[in-house]
């Protein structure tokens, strides 16, 4: 067996984590290793064929450095097509059956080995790249006002509260990507066809459904990725179970697959996606997004709504001007801003932020198989006339570990938490938006109402916003 081969299968055959841990760390001087490693878990390393060639060795026995040579023809697409899948067989043909085995999995992008780019990560430091996210500042008005001097200018877009997502496309594949870096999973949706038409490019944007509410949106499109994305480790039966259940709650999988609509706010290439920056201002690259989605007739892919504005207070009354609309915040972005991984100074969330008392009836342990599926990490609670439900979370460790030992005496007391507004689902039932705790209550015994809640919201969303 090969050196490579022998590793992997080492590995592989190792059930406990930190054993294939250890494994791989003992290969860490190996170069070809992590030449193989690269090429197989990088996102940035893509091969553009759809099947293994059938091929027969022929006992030349090349190299495998060599043949991770040769590949790099195909990642560049220096040869592509049905020459891409020829070129691929004489590779496949000119080494071992265990290197051959090797380049199989790395054209799959899975070694098959039970092992996760983080611990790789681990072992060889920021091997693989980790997926970019450029995000916004929480609300201070001091940033918000720096963006207006010397003259800046800013766009002042509705805050999207889908379903992140990246959409890499190239060579008319599009991949979606989760802020984790996650596969996600949606079938054959429509929006998908019309991305396929486009140049290679990186999209930035959000899944939701038109005329649903948040919850029921993000749960229908949540549902469609877990069926997509296990398809391989179901069965057919436990597949279409899936699928039944799903038409049952959701109505038709089809038509959900069609009103899946990908809102976009940012459009970048693939090397600076993954070089995780871009020198070009966002007005640049906002035309350009602007433009290129106007070359195509889409119909659910879409560029954020926004208002460009010239001062803090502009970008204040638009703010208000959404909130009144129902919805969350807006974004405020530097036109002349560039594009970076993180949360830089030129992007300003402007979001609702509102605080009420609730009542306690009833506590959730932790997710099993973490470190808090032993104490209470989620207090339910309500408002006095029970018409107002929410599960916060957002608690210290020292809180959670009080509320557990406590948790009897607890029961029916107050709660303060602070959200980003309320809403309401498909069937009438009243929420928060992400909601977290602030503190329990134990000097009060009385909490609001659905009715006092929504007037605490609409004195809110007459205020300025605050701090978030």
């Amino acid at each position: 067996m090969t050196l490579i081969k022998s590793i992997i299968t080492e590995i592989a055959n190792e059930g406990g984590s930190n054993a294939k841990m250890d494994i791989l760390t003992s290969y860490k001087d190996t170069p070809l290793l992590k030449e193989v490693l690269y090429q197989a878990k990088s996102k940035r390393v893509k091969f553009y064929l759809k099947q293994i060639p059938e091929y027969t060795t022929n006992g030349t026995n090349m190299p495998l450095e060599w043949a991770l040579e040769q590949l790099g023809d195909i990642s560049s697409r220096e040869v592509t097509g049905g020459s891409a899948s020829d070129y691929l067989k004489k590779i496949l043909e000119s080494v071992s059956e265990d290197d051959a085995y090797i380049i199989e999995r790395i054209i799959d992008k899975d070694l098959k080995f039970g092992m996760g780019t983080s611990n790789i990560n681990k072992v060889f430091k920021d091997l693989i790249e980790k997926t970019p996210y450029m995000g916004a500042k929480s609300f201070s008005e001091d940033l918000a006002k720096k963006i207006f001097e010397k003259g800046g200018v800013a766009v002042s877009q509705v805050k999207m509260d889908g379903r992140y997502c990246n959409a890499i496309i190239r060579g008319g594949e599009v991949e979606l990507e989760s802020r984790q870096g996650e596969t996600t999973f949606v079938g054959d949706a429509k929006f998908l066809r019309e991305l396929s038409v486009m140049q290679d490019c990186v999209l930035n944007g959000e899944l939701t459904i038109d005329g649903l509410d948040r919850y029921t949106a993000n749960g229908i499109v949540a549902s469609i990725v877990d069926i997509e994305g296990k398809r391989d480790s179901r069965t057919e039966k436990e597949t279409t179970k899936k699928l039944e259940n799903f038409e049952v709650k959701h109505g038709s999988y089809e038509e959900a697959l069609s009103n899946i609509r990908y809102t976009v706010w940012d459009m970048i290439t693939i090397d600076e996606y993954f070089e995780k920056k871009s020198k070009r201002e966002y007005a640049e690259r906002a035309s350009i997004l602007t433009s290129t989605l106007g070359k195509f007739q889409m119909t659910r892919v879409v560029i954020v709504e926004g208002a460009v504005v010239k001062s803090y207070e502009e970008a204040m009354s638009h703010f208000q001007q959404i909130l009144q609309r129902g919805e969350e915040g807006t974004i405020l972005k530097a036109l002349n801003g560039t594009w970076k991984d993180g949360k830089p100074n030129w992007q300003v969330k402007m979001k609702l932020e509102m605080h009420i008392d609730l009542r306690v009836i009833g506590f959730q342990f932790g997710e099993k198989g973490t470190k808090n599926e032993n104490v209470y990490s989620t207090i339910n609670l309500e408002s006095s006339c029970g018409k107002l439900k929410t599960n916060p979370a957002g608690m210290t460790e020292a809180m959670m570990n009080d509320i557990t030992e406590r948790a009897e005496e607890l029961m029916g007391t107050v709660v303060e938490i602070r959200c980003c507004g309320l809403s309401q689902n498909s069937d009438g039932e009243w929420s928060t938006l992400h909601p977290s705790v602030v503190e329990l209550r134990d000097d009060k015994d009385t909490c609001d109402s659905l009715e006092s809640a929504i007037e605490i919201e609409n004195m809110a969303k007459g205020l300025k916003a605050v701090q978030g």
